[in-house]
């Protein structure tokens, strides 16, 4: 499959789920019917609390400057985004590499609240204590700046 794969081109992204049939129409008329079109719903985590619902899609089509051209003007008038893939044989070391690269995003992160929530408690001048009797000073910066807002 080596040759016969070498002309078969393939594109993904992801577009809004009300935009998936338009995108499908515009695709089978720039390419004359001669494309595969995947589709698949997507719903993550943060998409839950603004409503907007998505679809990752997949193009193949046998290679060609015009036609390559024409599907990626198509996919980037839409409103997601779109990935080029890599060929069959490299998939595998890309989806390592990114998630490596999403590991350590994750650590980045932790390490940054770690650091902001000792600051935080090292600013507030507590020592960890569950002491009722100790006020804290963010505590009373905040009074005081909602004193002055309402003065000014």
């Amino acid at each position: 499959m080596g040759a016969a794969e070498s002309n078969l081109t393939k594109v993904a992204g992801v577009v809004e789920k009300t935009e998936i049939e338009r995108l499908r129409r515009l695709i089978f008329r720039a390419t004359k019917g001669k494309s595969f079109f995947f589709i698949q719903d997507y719903e993550a985590d943060e998409d839950v609390g603004n409503g907007s619902r998505r679809s990752v899609y997949v193009i193949m089509y046998w290679d060609g400057q015009h036609i390559r051209d024409r599907i990626t003007r198509i996919c980037d008038s839409f409103s997601g985004q779109r990935f080029e893939l890599p060929p069959l044989g490299e998939i595998q070391d890309q989806i390592a590499r990114v998630t490596t690269s999403i590991a350590d995003a994750r650590s980045v992160l932790q390490q940054t609240r770690t650091s902001l929530r000792e600051q935080l408690v090292q600013f507030d001048k507590i020592d960890g204590s569950d002491d009722d009797s100790k006020i804290s000073t963010i505590y009373i910066y905040k009074m005081f700046l909602a004193k002055e807002k309402a003065l000014y």
